[in-house]
């Protein structure tokens, strides 16, 4: 590469950069002007800074934050809290053929179109839909797991233009953002009914529990079965795990326990023996007690 064109690419990077560089900082402001708390994350990354406190350091102050970015660099990713904002967000993953939530939509008869919402997509060609929550609804009744690659967000998310940094093996780097499309923030649609149906963790019949609704779908406990759990996830996902196989009629549960400690042993992460022995435990009793109600 000749001397001049190497100084042109480096330069069109670099305003690259600096542009989004710019773009992070006026849109945490713009942020902070519509009543959202904004805090910082780890260039190219999901990760709070390390000695922060991640989304308790969520400030809706554009001096705090402004200071924030002096701290950390112009270039940190930028993300809000869901808690107090009145928002929630449904992330539609499509990572992987038997993780798609478009797929996963389209099997529940559910049509997705994006034309009248707020929506992003994100680096990993996901997709994250902001609505707004109906004032007598309590968001912390709702699932968060609510079907393969679909869950309900009601905490924090990173919003544009954030990125993520991916490094390969041949040492060739690749950023790619988080881009905002569609309605602004504050005109996102209600919460509507057919997602509060599929989020909710009890189904009803006026105040009367009619059955208990399953914190995973069948494909996600399969993808437990063949990948293991999920850091982050492994609580949840041992006790949904354990409670669906005991409640089969005349399982031995030895059986369920010794299954539920090799699919562990062979995660990423895996839990300690003792860890996954109250948590089987736990879901052993409660299953116990569904029945005999039952």
């Amino acid at each position: 590469m000749i001397e001049d064109t190497k100084k042109a690419l480096e330069q069109k990077f670099g305003d690259q950069v600096q542009e989004n560089n710019n773009n992070l900082i006026l849109t945490s402001q713009e942020l902070i002007m519509q009543g959202f708390a904004v805090y910082l994350l780890s260039e190219g990354t999901n990760v709070p800074y390390e000695g922060s406190r991640g989304h308790l350091d969520a400030t809706k102050d554009a001096n705090v934050l402004t200071n924030m970015f002096l701290k950390y660099g112009a270039n940190s990713n930028v993300a809000i809290t869901l808690r107090d904002s009145k928002l929630v967000v449904l992330d539609i993953d499509r990572h992987t053929p038997d993780k798609n939530g478009l797929q996963t939509l389209k099997h529940l008869g559910i049509t997705a179109n994006f034309d009248n919402e707020v929506f992003e997509t994100t680096p990993r060609d996901g997709i994250h839909l902001f609505y707004r929550v109906p004032d007598d609804l309590d968001v912390s009744s709702l699932k968060r797991n609510i079907g393969a690659g679909l869950e309900l967000v009601t905490d924090k998310i990173t919003v544009a233009p954030s990125f993520k940094e991916f490094r390969f093996q041949d040492g060739h780097i690749e950023y790619k953002y988080y881009r905002h499309l569609g309605k602004p923030f504050s005109e996102a649609n209600m919460l509507p009914k057919w997602l509060i149906d599929l989020a909710s963790s009890v189904a009803t019949s006026g105040d009367k529990q009619m059955k208990r609704v399953p914190r995973y779908s069948i494909d996600q406990r399969l993808e437990m079965l063949l990948n293991g759990f999920q850091q982050g996830e492994r609580n949840n996902q041992i006790m949904s795990f354990s409670g669906w196989l005991l409640s089969i009629r005349g399982i031995d549960p030895n059986l369920v326990y010794e299954l539920v400690q090799k699919i562990n042993s062979e995660s990423n992460a895996p839990l300690t023996d003792k860890e996954v022995n109250t948590i089987f435990r736990s879901a052993y009793n409660r299953q116990k007690k569904w029945a005999e109600r039952h």
